[in-house]
């Protein structure tokens, strides 16, 4: 309604000024009127027969001329004589004077500013429109995204639309940021992902590559992560991988090494690649000591002490570092010589740095290799067993056969278990070919024990991996029922570093089966730095003692009196002791004169196939072998 009022006053404003404007013009075309010489036609009036009027107040044309009308016309007067009133027809001179040069340009002035003035209020009047429209439509985002908008003292659409933008623009912002940071961010340490990282260095080499710049990554694993996992819960190992996450973020701070993300606002040179591992971005090598500083502050930061509640766990880290474009010169390449660097120094130690080099590349290439070539050879069952005997120091009677995994392979002939059987057990094909070693090994057993050799027993190799995947008791005793192999003819050795950290659970499956008859070795004894009362406490049965003692006991006397105690510390637990490594007469005659009761090793003999077994130890000898359960193996020492 104020529109309206609005446009009716300008209209009568304009009128009203028009009126005037044409009441100046019409004086000025009345004064300047020649009755002698005039266009317009002039007409008298008698003096005493004529009434002169004055124009109506609405009229404002005609303000201040006085006007004589007639019945047909009005007339102006423009003069007085004597006798007469000199006047002009009013609408001829009106006409003229409207009709004249200037004012024609006049009025189509005015006309192109009215068209404009109505065309602007058209235009006002859609834009309105579009606005409330426009209003209407940001009302309905504002409610489907419960924003409330604050209250303004003064409201028009124009504003409010402005206010509804803004607020609308301000969410989208906070929602892409939030969806980024979604996206890109590891849940539990809040650092991005191997993803994000991934991109974000694919970035950084390219801008790298341009200003022909070096960059470093370091590939970080944590060192005995595992084990706080497993001893405390994975809600303790989480709470590890946080302050880790933080530790890490303290290194970039110290080194200026930060890289905020403008929009997701996250540390772009910092991430977790996935379970314990990490990864550090250096965008600039500066100084040669740069990338040495920073993979030494890292191992510094994870050697701390990281304090959960009333404990206190210590843990480390190995770090791989490679260099870009010395190492490689993408993003995934360069993470896998990082990788295979962090890998290297795993294997030297742990708790330290690796510096990639062509030559670790080669023994990654190698490993992977040789990883396809087992899957393939596991599932072919490319491979057969040798077995080992193990014999009394008296009489040489056999007292066990260790089965031993060999592997022929069809390129490269024999491969050494040395080689194959780290790469199984780190990538659990172990189980699947553990299998296959415990099934065939009770199979051969149990044939040699139906053919006489009954108190011989087989003595199988069981890794970690297997104590931790396996039920082990009921994936034993599976086995000896498939083959009908007695437990009493079963011995399982396991490693001492593996036995002295197996869970609760796992040594009470082993009591079980050592109730059941199948005898329990602790396997490379020595090496593994137990404890006397640990060793009391756990479920053995037989010792046997690194090959390493053996090897020095006759040229270092300290580690003679190391086997001098460990046969002594076996008679008091009445544990059977077995020297490992025996391969010269001088070591066997030491071994029988510190009281150990059996041997293995190549002066006894090499591992033999399943049939060299039998011809030697069956054929000829079943009478002796159906009486004592055994037989015996003849020392060759040139063998």
């Amino acid at each position: 309604m104020t529109k309206f009022f609005r446009v009716i006053s300008i209209a009568l404003i304009t009128l009203i000024v028009f009126c005037y404007g044409l009441n100046i013009l019409l004086t000025k075309q009345v004064n300047s009127i020649n009755p002698k010489q005039s266009s317009v036609a002039i007409r008298t009036f008698p003096i005493a027969q004529t009434h002169l009027d004055m124009p109506s107040w609405y009229n404002p044309v005609l303000s201040g001329h006085s006007v004589i009308s007639t019945n047909d016309h009005d007339y102006l007067l423009i003069k007085i004589t004597d006798s007469e009133f000199v006047t002009v027809q009013y609408s001829s001179l009106l006409l003229a004077t409207i009709l004249s040069p200037a004012n024609l340009i006049i009025l189509i002035l005015m006309g192109f500013w009215l068209t404009w003035y109505l065309g602007n209020l058209q235009r006002a009047r859609r834009e309105q429109k579009v606005i409330e429209q426009l209003n209407v439509q940001t009302d309905k985002l504002l409610s489907s995204f419960k924003i409330q908008l604050p209250s303004l003292e003064i409201v028009n659409p124009v504003t409010r639309l402005s206010q509804g933008l803004s607020a609308l623009n301000s969410h989208i912002a906070t929602y892409a940021r939030e969806t980024q940071t979604s996206i890109s961010q590891d849940k539990l340490t809040q650092l991005i992902d191997r993803h994000a990282y991934i991109e974000h260095l694919d970035r950084q080499l390219n801008s790298a590559e341009l200003e022909k710049m070096h960059c470093a990554l370091l590939f970080i694993d944590l060192d005995g992560f595992k084990q706080v996992n497993d001893s405390f819960g994975h809600s303790f190992g989480d709470e590890v991988l946080i302050q880790v996450a933080e530790r890490l973020a303290s290194v970039l701070r110290n080194h200026k090494l930060n890289d905020i993300n403008p929009t997701s606002m996250l540390e772009q040179n910092l991430a977790r690649l996935g379970g314990d591992e990490f990864s550090i971005f250096i965008n600039n090598i500066d100084s040669e000591s740069k990338t040495l500083d920073v993979a030494q502050n890292v191992l510094s930061e994870i050697e701390r002490d990281f304090v959960l509640g009333n404990k206190l766990i210590k843990i480390s880290a190995s770090v791989g570092v490679a260099v870009y474009p010395d190492s490689a010169s993408t993003p995934h390449a360069l993470l896998q010589m990082a990788d295979v660097a962090m890998y290297r120094a795993k294997t030297d130690g742990r708790g330290i740095f690796k510096v990639y080099s062509p030559e670790m590349g080669n023994k990654m290439r190698r490993y992977h290799y040789l990883l396809e070539e087992l899957r393939l050879a596991i599932a072919c069952q490319n491979f057969h067993l040798s077995f080992q005997p193990i014999v009394h120091v008296e009489d040489c009677a056999i007292d066990y056969f260790e089965a031993l995994v060999r592997w022929d392979h069809p390129v490269e002939g024999m491969i050494s278990p040395v080689e194959f059987i780290p790469i199984a057990e780190e990538s659990n094909l172990i189980l699947e070919l553990g299998d296959w070693i415990m099934l065939e090994s009770c199979r051969q057993m149990s044939a040699w024990h139906n053919a006489g050799m009954r108190k011989v027993k087989i003595s199988v190799n069981v890794s970690g991996i297997q104590l931790k995947h396996r039920p082990i008791h009921d994936w034993v005793m599976q086995k000896l029922d498939k083959t009908g192999l007695p437990p009493s003819a079963l011995m399982l050795e396991i490693t001492e570093s593996t036995l002295i950290k197996a869970s609760n659970s796992i040594i009470k499956e082993l009591e079980k089966l050592r109730t059941q008859g199948v005898t329990i070795a602790i396997d490379d004894f020595g090496t593994g730095f137990s404890s006397l009362s640990t060793l009391a406490d756990l479920p053995i049965d037989v010792l046997k003692i690194d090959r390493l003692f053996i090897a020095q006991a006759n040229e270092n006397p300290k580690y003679n009196e190391i086997l001098n105690s460990i046969s002594e510390l076996g008679t008091k637990l009445g544990l059977k002791i077995v020297a490992e490594g025996v391969e010269e007469l001088a070591q066997f005659d030491l071994v029988k004169r510190l009281g150990i009761g059996s041997v293995q090793g190549y002066l006894v003999s090499r591992p033999e196939s399943s049939i060299n077994v039998g011809n030697k130890v069956l054929q000829g000898n079943v009478n002796h072998v159906a009486a004592t359960g055994t037989g015996v193996w003849q020392i060759e020492p040139n063998g």
